[in-house]
């Protein structure tokens, strides 16, 4: 009988433990959403800005041959896919930061311009990259791959190229990483975002 009851309370522990933890992970998501709104914003500015370019037809059909570009639009849109990612990958504060920043490095490295075919691909690998990165424990490929919903090839074919055009360099010193988390962290009411890439 005592046995039942110490199985009882391992119980009760155990399902407290996961209440507590799907609590933290709720919580991490919900201090990380002004971070996805703020990526969300500032990236939707670039990609209506770089929309209004007289040569964007062009620059659509000489990026369709990179692997970046996807041959549609994808419908699900640019802050919904980020709320997928955080909601699956769950990349902490710092990787979504990190993201950007590497986002602008690609775009500057190999003269990329970002477009509603291209921005969900280049977002999902600067996010892995930032993951693996930065963070103690990722998943397999596979898993990121059913959250960006590409095949686990694809991503990873992508994901190489986004890192050889990044020159295999993901390091970014304080005074950067410092810039881009200022500028994220700025409220949304705040018009005068500097652009980014």
């Amino acid at each position: 009988m005592k046995s039942d009851t110490s199985f009882d309370s391992e119980a009760e522990s155990i399902d407290s433990d996961k209440e507590i933890k799907e609590q933290k992970e709720d919580e991490k998501s919900l201090a990380n959403l002004d971070i996805i709104k703020s990526i969300n914003d500032s990236l939707s500015t670039v990609l209506e800005e770089n929309k209004k370019l007289s040569n964007y037809k062009e620059i659509i059909l000489k990026q369709s041959k990179i692997c970046f570009s996807s041959n549609s639009i994808p419908s699900i849109t640019l802050y919904e896919y980020l709320i997928r990612i955080q909601k699956y990958a769950n990349p902490e504060k710092n990787t979504l930061i990190l993201s950007l920043i590497y986002i602008d490095r690609l775009c500057k490295l190999g003269n990329i311009v970002l477009t509603y075919y291209n921005i969900h691909r280049i977002l999902f690998s600067a996010i892995l990259l930032a993951i693996k990165y930065n963070e103690d424990e990722f998943f397999e490929n596979n898993y990121y791959a059913d959250i960006a919903g590409i095949k686990a090839l694809e991503l990873k074919f992508i994901e190489y190229n986004f890192f050889c055009i990044c020159e295999f360099n993901l390091y970014v010193n304080d005074d950067t990483f410092i810039s881009y988390s200022r500028f994220l962290n700025k409220s949304d009411n705040n018009k005068e975002r500097t652009k980014i890439s």
